[in-house]
């Protein structure tokens, strides 16, 4: 698209000013500092069009890195794609390795469709999928379909990584398939109780989350902001 930007731009401002058998430094520094202004505005339109980000985490259990998780987030006006990956290689009595994607599209701040699949150790152990339809939202569960009652679903657990949320603001789960209640326990830090009896810890600085504390029956790992 560039390369071909430019060459419009050469016709359109440098090749009237290169007729003339007369050139000065001025009158070829007037079409060229339009054409550079005429590009700049574009670029800057488009980026605001069209934003891109990744943000990565390291994963920790017992103070050593064990995995990583990367969010990938596009914005396009009011619309945004969240995709996130992870890895955890840990130890108890054998070794484990887990694998999560997740993605979620929305929409004019509506989610329209969301999907999370877990491996482990090369398994699939979960596989789960939420999509907007009508008035409602159906649901996909380890192959077993389902609905939630929702006109709009606006926030969901991936957000949480966006931005910070409001105290005892529902958050749609998209591996529970349910809304999970958000309490602040103190200043930028969230507390979300999961269906299962576990929990887990959000922590922001500037609006950014720095930190994730799972909370697990059987074992606590950190996610930290890299």
């Amino acid at each position: 698209m560039i390369p071909a930007l430019l060459i419009w731009l050469f016709k359109k401002y440098l090749a009237p000013a290169l007729k003339h058998k007369n050139i000065t430094p001025l009158t070829l520094l007037n079409p060229l500092t339009k054409a550079a202004t005429l590009l700049a505005l574009l670029c800057f339109s488009g980026s605001l069009m069209a934003q891109e980000q990744l943000v990565k985490y390291n994963v920790l259990h017992s103070g050593k890195i064990v995995g990583h998780l990367d969010l990938y987030q596009k914005r396009n006006g009011d619309d945004l794609y969240l995709k996130m990956i992870s890895e955890v290689k840990m130890r108890f009595i054998m070794s484990i390795q887990v694998n999560i994607n997740e993605e979620s599209v929305f929409q004019g701040g509506k989610l329209i469709s969301s999907r999370i699949s877990r491996n482990v150790n090369g398994k699939e152990k979960a596989s789960r999928q939420t999509r907007a339809f009508g008035d409602s939202y159906q649901t996909l569960a380890d192959g077993k379909s389902g609905q939630v009652n929702q006109k709009l679903i606006s926030t969901n657990l991936m957000l949480l990584y966006c931005r910070e949320p409001d105290n005892n603001a529902q958050i749609y789960s998209d591996n529970f398939q349910q809304f999970l209640q958000v309490k602040q326990i103190s200043q930028h830090v969230y507390r979300i109780d999961l269906p299962d009896g576990n929990y887990n810890y959000y922590s922001y600085t500037n609006g950014v989350c720095s930190k994730v504390d799972i909370h697990h029956s059987l074992y606590s790992i950190q996610i930290q902001l890299v």
